[in-house]
């Protein structure tokens, strides 16, 4: 906001200054609106978003509160191109984000058609793909990256693999 600020001032003295007899003024300037810092606590996962998520593979860990046994488990890979790929139980995926780990849409998942041997594992995917598509925010420290959803519910937490 300061540097907008300073940008109009710098235009405007520039415009006075290119016209004759016109003294040029100058923009005035005013303190920026204080900003409500949450203090860092559990509740607040943003505070843990310093580590970067595209081009990383990411391996599966959590879903839902509970832990993935089941090997291999589900990757995702961010690419710096808005996508997303990777292995979910039984099949390959791919799809797009928008936004960024603050505000971030997962969406448009398209994925191979095989079948899972167990039921169950088939279960445990769709599941998979339904959950990271509610995904509103992503955390990552260096070796974890956690998937929230409404009410800074933890989604999916998953590892660098």
């Amino acid at each position: 906001m300061k540097q907008i600020m300073i940008l109009v001032g710098m235009i405007s003295f520039l415009v006075a200054c290119s016209q004759p007899n016109v003294t040029p003024t100058v923009m005035p300037t005013t303190a920026p609106t204080p900003i409500a810092i949450p203090t860092e606590s559990t509740a607040t996962p943003m505070a843990a978003n310093n580590a970067p998520i595209e081009n990383i593979t990411w391996q599966l860990t959590q879903l839902n509160g509970k832990p993935i046994t089941q090997s291999p488990a589900p990757t995702i890979l961010f690419s710096n191109m808005m996508s997303i790929s990777g292995e979910a139980f039984c099949n390959s995926y791919s799809g797009n984000y928008e936004g960024s780990t603050a505000s971030i849409i997962i969406g448009n998942i398209a994925s191979t058609k095989k079948a899972c041997a167990d039921a169950a594992l088939m279960d445990l995917e769709s599941e998979y793909f339904a959950t990271i598509i509610k995904s509103l925010h992503i955390t990552a420290t260096t070796d974890t990256l956690t998937i929230f959803g409404t009410n800074e519910t933890p989604l999916a937490l998953f590892t660098k693999k």
